[in-house]
Parts: structure tokens; sequence; C-alpha cells
């Protein structure tokens, strides 16, 4: 393995082993879980903020890459928006830094674009045209990124606190049926 790879590498271990406390990490420790000098770190990438957000969109990408329902679990939107809710509500350091990055820098093939692509599986066929239905699934991804990125304050300013799952699950379902209601009056 080269040593930017063992560099992507010992920063993903760090970021996990620090819960995604991403100011605990220093360029020093990361040169020496990868087994290579500080020079090397700045040299492949600059600096720790290019490093990390690099690492992070890796390991979010690899999350989505790798996601399928559970045995049993329902294969249906609703479904696979709380899932991806839980997922930032249970990792909130590394969500919100993917999901800032990807504001900041958006890409095709970034998280956010990659999760609007796995949403639009999920849509029953019928006579919304495509790109109707990207413009919902994109408009969904989005309120769920707000309201996670707005999750301290969101019971006072939505009436459900994104922290809760109950009242999470709640919100999610209430939004999904107001942007996918055509949907519902037609099955």
């Amino acid at each position: 393995m080269n040593a930017k790879e063992r560099i992507i590498r010992a920063s993903m271990d760090l970021i996990r082993e620090s819960s995604g406390n991403i100011d605990q990490i220093t360029i020093r420790a990361i040169a020496e879980k990868a087994g290579v000098g500080i020079g090397s770190v700045n040299y492949h990438f600059q600096n720790k903020e290019n490093l990390i957000t690099l690492c992070v969109q890796r390991m979010i990408g690899e999350v989505i890459s790798n996601y399928r329902p559970a045995e049993g679990q329902e294969r249906n939107l609703a479904a696979n928006v709380k899932a991806v809710a839980d997922f930032l509500a249970e990792n909130p350091a590394l969500s919100q830094f993917s999901i800032l990055g990807d504001h900041y820098a958006p890409q095709k093939s970034d998280n956010t674009m990659k999760t609007v692509q796995g949403f639009s599986t999920f849509l029953p066929e019928d006579n919304i045209p495509d790109s109707e239905k990207k413009l919902r699934i994109f408009t969904l991804v989005s309120v769920v990124q707000a309201l996670f990125l707005r999750r301290e304050m969101s019971g006072e300013i939505f009436g459900s606190d994104f922290r809760d799952k109950h009242q999470r699950d709640w919100l999610l379902d209430r939004i999904i049926q107001w942007l996918f209601q055509e949907h519902e009056k037609n099955e």
C-alpha cells in the first residue's frame, strides 16, 4: 500500500476512534499511525482539512454504497429516509462534516447526490415525470439535511425534536406525505 493510501486509512481509523470528533485528530497522530513523516501528510493533502474531508466523504460514501435494508425491513421510501436520518442522528460529527462538505463543494457524485439517487429507487412507477420525481427527492434530502443541521433547535422551530427518534419519524412521515401526496392518491 502506498504512503497516500496509508495516510487515508490511518486518518479514517483515527476518525472512527474519536467518534467523529475531528478536532481531536492531529497531523502528528495521523503521520504516526500511518508510519510516515508529517511532511508526507502535507505533501499529499496540503492540510488536515483536505485530508479529513476526503476521508469523511469516503467513509460516508462507503456507508451509502453498502447500505441494504435489513432482512424484513420495509423496502419503501419512508423506511429508508428514516434509516438515513437515524444514521445522521447517531453519527452527528461525521454527518455534519459530510453535509457541509457537499454544500461547500458540490459534485454530481457527492454523498448528497448518492443519497438522492438511492432514494429515487424507492419511488413507485407512476405518471409523475422523472424530472419532477428528482426534484421532490432532492427536496426531501435537502430538508432532512437541514433538519439534522438544525437539530438543536428543531423542537422549537418545527414542534418536533430531530434528536428524538419517535418525533423525528413522525416529522419525516409528514414531510414525505406532503412531498409525495400525489403518489398516495394514485395508489
